[in-house]
């Protein structure tokens, strides 16, 4: 009986089902969409793990491992003899056509154990395959090279000391996942020519990686355990090809991260269009309600009829949500798919496919909550009565919204992956919509003030809007939420944009030099006077790991095991997990501001200090857990040193300065073993390119970066995640319209007598139709002003706290979204409404007839 209930109301009421599950299922579809392209990312990435780690198991080091590491590892890996070693690190390439930064690796006859390299002769490289650069003192090259110095096959280039003929060019490899993370093109050559090349001195920053071919998982696993047992060290890497594969996504994740925040706004929208249809349903109902209460059918019974409709249209939300998703997802396949290097074919899975339903069911009943609770404060009497029965929620009873507040918040966090970004995400939008809510009602009671208006279609018009309070702030928010999403990526981009900006006045260098040997520094600075620039200083690099702080073992933070692990939680494994890089100065930098501390007293003296004053970059200390005040003792090329942390800094590092999260005061590494970084500044593009020339010709093993060349690809990359955040802020946008849609024709609806009544009193069709057009005019220009208004300061504090950078303000993106807002509003308010404004008034006098 219960169920034949619920079908026929569903039959009966079928024009609100309708609008109620094209309401949900288009804010859900943004969310799936984006989950079931990381579900699609992570199976790839998953299938291809071994190629793309290249192996079953792999170390990596940025240093050659000692005798002792080496026994341990040998001993360990006996039972599999097939290994490739491969050295990785940066150098500089030079021919008669240019010079240019490069990622070279150095491989062997062994690599890739799995995965494979596709040259442009045709020719598929694999672990067993002939390798013409191990015959031939010869080169493969990225194609970039050919675009950026228009080599080709066969051109002679320098490599440090080795003089290279360009063999192939590498067209694809599989090991290479996110095109993204190299800041320089790679190249490929033998192993064995290092030692000729000159490239890897003391010093030298490089990678060392021994990868390894297992007999099944399970061994892969027990290998790993005992490596990690076994070399102390946690800047030693040990990756199994899962890991990797997890790792390799990771980057694209934070951008995943990003996007489903976005796609959880567009589901509130369509969640706040969703509840207020059920409102104006469950008023109408709710004198049918009246009676079957007073034939005996107890609150919650009525309630269930009610809760089990909302679940039923959850359910069925599901189709079109997944049909439409499978429309949407070549789009943003499209607009990520210049970030990954794998062939991808994002599809629905069923893992998809249940949280879709998961999100229909639950996320429908939990909307409507506060809503069907109303049932249970019905009095039949009162209602027989023609006493008013209000549908309005009361705010004094704020128990009834937590379970929407929590689904948000935990949706929030799984979205971004972190509890902390999470929580701050979904208390900044609660902090904007409360904003958009205390306006909005301000906004809609001073439109009161209207009374004294002669122009009779403004005043009707504006006074609809503050008598029909509720209709009115629904659409205002949603409208206004829409206009904040739309305008803060432009903005940001703007103020990203002006912080790389490189016009003369710009303190940005225009190339970066890093390995400079101490015996090279007096050489490289002769070399820069001899060209009559200066360079912004010079600052020491030295290797080092942290051993102790405050007397407890800095130990390697095991990464696996963990069902859900935050962002957070990532960053602080690979922080700990790798050696540090730290300099040593008399006081900080142009680029940085000391936020909590002191400054160093220097130069270090021993007789009156007991340890060496350090200085860390003030996030890297918040990932480590280090505290103002704590010993940390580092080994700095096997000699012990204990340092007290004085200050924390703040680093700009869009300056692009020699910046290093740990820096120590002067007189205490003064004589350690080094070498140099520097930055040279802003010179013509020609400039530029001679004296890179003739540094990389005079210092082979130097490697430099271009600055502008590397700024133009940041920006390019940023373009395209621009490009997928912007798809599903209009997606949002486009959700609030559909708010709007349905808000308008349910009031249109409601207000059809009074539509009609103004035509027999004499206004015409004309007149009606600007009536209706005015009231939403109105509302949305007020929306899409508050809206761009907010987006604004949500782009400063986005600019100052996470990006720690300059704000812009560009007027023209709030300038065109208030008009836009206001036009697609007044277009979607004349849809909705014209068939009841063209309506004849003899239908509804011959209807109450």
């Amino acid at each position: 009986m219960f169920a034949k209930w619920v079908y026929r109301e569903l039959l009966r009421s079928w024009k609100f089902g309708l609008f109620f599950i094209f309401n949900l299922s288009l804010g859900l579809t943004g969310y799936i969409a984006l989950e079931a392209f990381k579900v699609s990312l992570e199976n790839t990435m998953n299938a291809n793990a071994k190629a793309i780690l290249s192996s079953d198991l792999a170390i990596s080091i940025r240093r050659e491992l000692s005798d002792d590491e080496k026994n341990q590892v040998q001993k360990i890996m006996s039972g599999n003899p097939l290994k490739s070693e491969v050295y990785e690190f940066f150098a500089m390439l030079s021919s008669a056509k240019g010079s240019r930064l490069v990622m070279v690796r150095a491989i062997d006859a062994n690599y890739p154990i799995y995965g494979s390299l596709t040259l442009a002769s045709g020719t598929e490289i694999k672990g067993a395959s002939e390798k013409e650069i191990l015959k031939s003192d010869s080169v493969w090259i990225y194609p970039e090279l050919r675009s950026q110095l228009g080599l080709v096959a066969g051109d002679e280039v320098e490599l440090g000391k080795l003089k290279l003929k360009i063999n192939d060019i590498v067209e694809k490899e599989g090991t290479q996942t996110f095109r993204a993370a190299a800041i320089a093109p790679r190249v490929f050559i033998n192993k064995d020519l290092i030692p000729k090349s000159g490239l890897i001195q003391y010093g030298s920053t490089f990678t060392l990686s021994y990868f390894y071919k297992t007999a099944n998982d399970q061994q892969t696993e027990t290998k790993k355990t005992a490596l990690l047992a076994a070399l102390k060290d946690p800047a030693v890497r040990v990756d199994t090809a899962k890991s990797s594969g997890e790792e390799s996504g990771r980057q694209l994740g934070y951008l995943q991260d990003y996007l489903g925040l976005v796609a959880i706004v567009a589901l509130f929208m369509s969640a706040l269009g969703a509840a207020y249809l059920f409102r104006l349903f469950l008023t109408e109902r709710m004198r049918e309600v009246a009676i079957l209460r007073s034939l005996g059918m107890q609150a919650p019974r009525a309630l269930a009829l009610y809760a089990a409709q909302v679940g039923v249209l959850g359910v069925l939300s599901m189709i079109p949500t997944i049909l439409v998703s499978s429309l949407v997802l070549p789009f943003l396949n499209s607009a990520l798919s210049g970030l990954i290097s794998v062939d991808l074919q994002p599809a629905i899975h069923g893992k998809t496919i249940l949280l879709a339903l998961f999100l229909g069911v639950v996320g429908s009943l939990v909307i409507c909550l506060p809503i069907l609770l109303k049932i249970q404060e019905l009095k039949p009497a009162k209602l027989f009565a023609e006493e008013k029965f209000s549908m309005d929620v009361q705010i004094r009873r704020p128990w009834i919204f937590l379970p929407g507040i929590l689904m948000f918040w935990l949706l929030a966090i799984t979205q971004a992956n972190s509890i902390k970004m999470g929580s701050v995400f979904a208390l900044s939008f609660f902090g904007v919509l409360i904003v958009l809510f205390l306006v909005g009602t301000v906004f809609l009671k001073s439109l009161t003030a209207a009374k004294g208006m002669k122009n009779w279609v403004l005043k009707y018009a504006v006074l609809g809007l503050a008598r029909r309070r509720s209709s009115s702030l629904a659409i205002f928010v949603a409208l206004g939420l829409g206009a904040l999403l739309i305008n803060i990526l432009p903005q940001l981009t703007a103020s990203l944009q002006n912080e790389f900006k490189t016009e003369s006045t710009s303190k940005i260098p225009s190339l970066f030099m890093f390995d400079i040997q101490d015996d090279q520094k007096q050489a490289v600075q002769d070399l820069l006077k001899s060209e009559n620039i200066t360079d912004l200083g010079f600052s020491a690099m030295i290797r080092a790991r942290i051993l102790k702080v405050n007397g407890i073992d800095y130990e390697r933070k095991l990464e696996e095991g963990q069902i859900f692990r935050t962002r957070e939680e990532e960053s602080e494994a690979r922080f700990r997990n790798r050696g540090i890089n730290l300099s040593y100065r008399d006081k900080i930098s142009s680029s940085e501001t000391i936020v909590d501390g002191k400054p160093f007293v220097t130069p270090y003296d021993a007789a009156k200090q007991k340890y060496a004053q350090v200085s860390l970059e003030v996030k890297y200390a918040d990932r480590m857990g280090i505290k103002l005040g704590d010993i940390v003792q580092f080994d700095i090329q096997g000699v012990e040193v204990d340092g007290e942390v004085v200050n924390f800094r703040k680093v700009k590092w869009t300056s692009f300065q020699p910046n290093f999260f740990v820096v120590m005061q002067e007189g205490v590494l003064d004589d350690a073993p080094k070498t140099f970084i520097t930055a040279l500044p802003k010179l013509p593009e020609d400039r530029k390119n001679e004296l890179q020339g003739k540094l990389a010709k005079q210092f082979s093993n130097v490697s430099i970066v271009d600055v502008q060349r590397t700024v133009n690809d940041v920006l390019k990359i940023a373009d395209q995640m621009n490009w997928s955040l912007e798809l599903m802020a209009f997606l949002a946008l486009f959700t609030g319209y559909v708010v709007l849609y349905s808000i308008v024709s349910s009031q249109v609806r409601l207000r059809r007598w009074e539509l009609n009544m103004l035509k027999v009193v004499g206004a015409g069709f004309g007149s009606v139709t600007k009536y209706v057009m005015v009231e939403f005019l109105v509302l949305a220009f007020a929306a899409g002003f508050i809206g761009s208004g907010l987006s604004i300061v949500v782009s400063y504090c986005i600019s100052y706290f996470v990006f720690e950078g300059s704000f812009v303000f560009n007027w023209v993106y709030p300038a065109l979204t208030s008009v836009g807002v206001c036009l697609l509003s007044a277009f979607v308010a004349f849809i909705a409404s014209r068939r009841v404004v063209n309506e004849s008034p003899l239908v509804i006098l011959q209807e109450e007839r």
